[in-house]
């Protein structure tokens, strides 16, 4: 990292080119140097700590798309006492900017010694509860939905995550096709959220958050589960068939509402958050964080994930077989379809008709492959710039995510030429545009990390197969099982940047090609792959005749994670 005095940008979440706008009103004329999450969220307490040792300048800013994202200011204002800076800046998208130097330390200390004794009782009350609650899990069998017996029925529909507040990216599409696909089999789904969810046509309700003193967003999560299940279940106006969670860092109050209620809990589970914060996304209290996810699985009646080997995970873990469905990911073939986006938008992005508009769209973290695929870029346009033979290639990259500050560095010379555009997060609505305006989809997702198998879904995948375009993806499990070899897309070796950049080639020079496997790709997901038929899988999920024999005379079982390794 440079010694030099600067000015060190974190961008949490938002827009890179707004928080470098922020930082030269306030601090003008400085050298700015981003920090992507890798250089602050590594190694554990002694990595971060490690980290922050190592910045001296001027002042370290930690940037937010809203400042209600940032739900550990106190946390964040004592970094000072680390890093080697001058002072300690917050801001946000809108204007926000707060500067703590270290003689405000004193007047903060109040209010930080009250916040963290509120976490040190959360943190026990949770040590104690929590295993209570695991041991004595009884799930309600899930009978599935039979219209003559229950034409009626509704969903409770359960989104807890405070701190994350999503409003794009696949979660958020996921979260939009389940309701989309239940609606679509006569299902009505009420939505009782954290934070206003971009989803029209569904009665939602929000249930904020009120707790104040708190330091660390761990106990804020682990309280707040408490709050929503309470409500949840004070608003509710009937007997639902279930309620439907997706699982999440610190989430059990689909537990807690299932066990007051005795309706089923049906858990989208999308993979370990124990795996995640081990390899991907480092965190604290990782004993609490496998309390959490113990008991949101013990109570759950059918645990739905989206590929084998999240269903093999969760065998090994003790989860029965007849509670496990797997249920891949899908699309919405109807909105998203050859011709649906905006005509006149490639021209508004300044693509002209000869150039090949290569797309990428997702989260730009670990598992998305977007290192590799820079790689790729570097590569096509050293390529394309040495040879008059070649297409000209434009490349467009929609989203953001932990490696975004990583990847805009690495492509900085590419997008002052105009051969790369950087779009950043984008609302679901308008994703069809780009991908409409397209000539090459790319999904070049990379091996998991521990040398496990693949246990993603990607719903881009399927939102690429219905728009018609040439596909270049990673042959890795499920995606290497949705997509067939020259019949649907190129599939290439996962991580390796000649290979995407050769399949990409061959693509761009072969429309022939492009759109042969356009037309069969959009044939598989119309055929196989809608959230009308992936909702189905799951209202017709039954259980076996002698699971409804035993029903209520099993004792509940203890589903642990091995805390010495893998799960």
């Amino acid at each position: 990292m440079k010694k030099s005095p600067c000015i060190y940008i974190h961008v949490w979440t938002g827009n890179p080119d707004q928080a470098r706008a922020a930082v030269e009103q306030h601090f003008p004329g400085r050298e700015i140097v981003f920090l992507s999450h890798d250089d602050l969220r590594q190694g554990g307490w002694r990595g971060q700590i490690q980290a922050l040792r190592e910045l001296r300048g001027e002042a370290l800013v930690f940037f937010f798309g809203s400042i209600e994202d940032a739900r550990q200011l106190e946390l964040i204002f004592w970094s000072g006492l680390v890093h080697r800076c001058r002072v300690t800046a917050v801001a946000d998208g809108s204007g926000y900017f707060r500067v703590v130097h270290r003689q405000d330390w004193l007047w903060m200390w109040p209010r930080t010694a009250a916040g963290l004794v509120a976490d040190a009782v959360v943190f026990a009350l949770v040590r104690l509860l929590l295993p209570l609650l695991r041991r004595t899990a009884r799930p309600v069998v899930w009978r599935g939905w039979d219209s003559q017996q229950s034409p009626a029925a509704r969903i409770a529909y359960l989104y807890a995550s405070p701190i994350y507040r999503v409003s794009a990216g696949g979660a958020m599409s996921h979260v939009r096709g389940v309701l989309d696909g239940l609606a679509a089999n006569g299902i009505a789904c009420d939505v009782y959220s954290s934070s206003p969810l971009p989803v029209k046509g569904f009665p939602q309700q929000v249930i904020g958050v009120q707790r104040r003193l708190s330091i660390f967003w761990e106990s804020l999560l682990l309280s707040y589960n408490l709050r929503f299940a309470r409500i949840v279940r004070e608003r509710l106006t009937a007997r639902p068939l279930a309620f439907y969670q997706r699982h999440g860092r610190f989430i059990f109050s689909g537990a807690l509402l299932a066990r007051w209620t005795a309706v089923p809990l049906v858990l989208e589970y999308n993979g370990s958050e124990i795996w995640v914060g081990r390899y991907w996304d480092p965190g604290r209290f990782s004993t609490g964080l496998a309390l959490c996810e113990d008991v949101a699985l013990a109570h759950a009646s059918l645990v739905v994930v989206v590929s084998d080997p999240l269903k093999h995970e969760l065998l090994r873990r003790g989860i029965p077989e007849e509670r496990i469905l797997v249920n891949p990911n899908a699309v919405d073939p109807d909105y998203f379809r050859p011709g649906a986006g905006d005509p006149e938008f490639r021209r508004r992005l300044g693509v002209v008709p000869e150039e090949i508009l290569v797309t990428f769209v997702g989260t730009f973290g670990p598992w998305h492959g977007v290192e590799v695929l820079g790689q790729a870029i570097q590569r096509l346009l050293t390529q394309t710039s040495s040879s008059g033979q070649n297409p000209r290639l434009r490349f467009l990259l929609v989203g953001e995510g932990t490696l975004s500050t990583k990847l805009r560095a690495a492509l900085e010379r590419e997008v002052f030429a105009e051969k790369v555009i950087f779009a950043g997060l984008v609302p679901h609505e308008f994703i069809r545009d780009y991908l409409d305006a397209s000539d090459i989809l790319v999904s070049p997702h990379v091996p998991m990390p521990d040398g496990s198998d693949f246990f993603g879904s990607p719903t881009k995948l399927f939102e690429y197969m219905a728009m018609g375009k040439g596909i270049v993806a990673s042959r890795l499990n499920q995606i290497g099982e949705v997509l067939r070899d020259r019949e649907t897309a190129l599939l290439v070796k996962p991580g390796d940047a000649d290979d995407l950049a050769a399949a990409v080639m061959e693509l761009a020079r072969n429309s022939e090609l492009r759109r042969r496997l356009g037309e069969g790709a959009r044939q598989a997901a119309v055929a196989r792959h809608s959230w009308k038929q992936n909702a189905a899988r799951l209202l017709e999920k039954r259980p076996a005749a002698a699971i409804l024999r035993d029903e209520g005379s099993a004792p509940a079982q203890d589903y642990a994670v091995d805390r010495r390794g893998k799960a």
